[in-house]
Parts: structure tokens; sequence; C-alpha cells
């Protein structure tokens, strides 16, 4: 699987504390079934992220990680959309997802709908294709759903915890049924851990490969797991 959404760069944000919980995470990650992983340290108006400064730990990790197994490493951002996000873009102190024209985006959870429209109008007209991250855990969007959002030209990222969880289905939690309706429907287009720290949202993939290998169309499954982040990484569109 090919893992989209991590914070696994240390002192950067509210992610790995330390080179070794870095190490610890990728290992884990690894050990779920990844073998690709793009760090996404937070951005925001209020609190950016040093570009050099994301590339350079990442090559430190890269580096104490060359022993271990082949897992490849691409740099990114997670940006809590704000309006002129998009000259941040053009002037590169935010990242893109592994140096494409992908970008991916978040959103206060009670964020308006409008708002959520208007962002990802604002970033296709200036020429970057958004992902939404953890889609299922806006209000706005649950409510609404992704035909409208994925109409208008944006990815949608969902996260592999909540679909691992087990039960029945009318017990399981919104965020779990979402997320499994949404890939039914094949309205997905990315997967991500979100993992932060070996303590708090460690990597959970395996239950969800499994999950989706056996409640999906084995080409949409393929897809989702890994195509279509190789697909970013060669800075294709994927529809």
């Amino acid at each position: 699987m090919f893992d989209i959404h991590s914070h696994i760069i240390y002192h950067i944000d509210d992610g790995s504390r330390d080179l070794d919980e870095s190490l610890t995470l990728i290992r884990k990650d690894y050990a779920e079934g990844a073998r690709a992983i793009i760090a996404t340290p937070h951005y925001s108006v209020q609190y950016p992220t040093d570009p050099v400064r994301v590339r350079a730990k990442l090559a430190t990790i890269e580096e104490a990680a060359a022993s271990g197994p082949a897992l490849r490493l691409y740099a990114g951002n997670e940006v809590l959309y704000f309006d002129s996000m998009t000259e941040r873009l053009q002037s590169g102190d935010i990242l893109t997802l592994a140096d494409s024209h992908y970008t991916l985006i978040e959103f206060y959870p009670e964020e308006s709908y409008q708002v959520i429209l208007r962002a990802i109008r604002n970033i296709r007209n200036a020429g970057y294709r958004p992902i939404i991250a953890h889609a299922e855990r806006f209000r706005a969007i649950q409510e609404h759903g992704l035909a409208e959002v994925r109409d208008l030209g944006a990815y949608v990222q969902l996260s592999t915890e909540p679909l691992s969880h087990k039960g029945m289905s009318g017990l399981l939690g919104r965020e779990t049924r979402f997320i499994r309706k949404a890939l039914r429907q094949q309205e997905a287009d990315f997967l991500g851990t979100d993992m932060h720290r070996k303590d708090h949202r460690p990597p959970v993939l395996r239950d969800a490969i499994d999950w989706i290998q056996k409640n999906l169309d084995p080409d949409y499954g393929a897809a989702v797991l890994q195509e279509n982040a190789e697909a970013l990484v060669r800075d294709e569109e994927l529809y």
C-alpha cells in the first residue's frame, strides 16, 4: 500500500517526537503493509512549516532508515486551507505531494460546505489538484456526500484506521460507515494512516487492506491502495 498522509518527520508538528520514533513509525507502517509513504507535516497560516527544514529532516530519516526495509519516502504538507494558500503553493513555501501538482488540504471539522467548495475551485483555478485529507471527518462532507466535491475536481483521501473497525454495521461509528460506503461507491482515490506517534494515532493498515481486498472490485481496490498514488508521483491526472 501507498500511505499518502503521515506525520513521521520529528520536531516539525504534533507528530513524531524524535528520530527514533520516526523510524519506529516507518517500521510499523511497513509491517502493516505500506511500501511508500508521503510525509505531510501540518501547514497553516498561523504555523507555517519551513520546506527546507522538512526536506532536510526527511533526508536524515531516509539515511537512518536505509538499512531497514525497502520503503520509499516523499515530502509534502497537509495544509489547513486559507484563502492565500495558492500564492504560497506557487512560491514553494507549501510543499506539494512528492513534488507533483497534488496538494493535501484539510479544514476545521465544522467548516461550511461553501468554504470547502470555494477552496476546491481556488486551488483548481491555480493549476493544482486538491486532495481532501481524511474526508470522513468533516461534517459538511458527511452531510452532502462526495459527488459534488469530486465533480469540482477534488480528490478524496480516507483514513485506514476507522476502516479496520469490526462489528455489526449498525453499531459501527459514523466515520467507519462513511468510509465503507464511499469505497463501495468508488468515491475515494487515496488512503492514509495519518500516523502521528507510536502512542497516538499509530499506523493501522493491515485490517483495512484485508477489508478492501475482500469487499471491493479488485481493480478499484488496487487503484485506491497503490496505483493512484503511483500516478500522483508521476504527476498524472487520475480523471
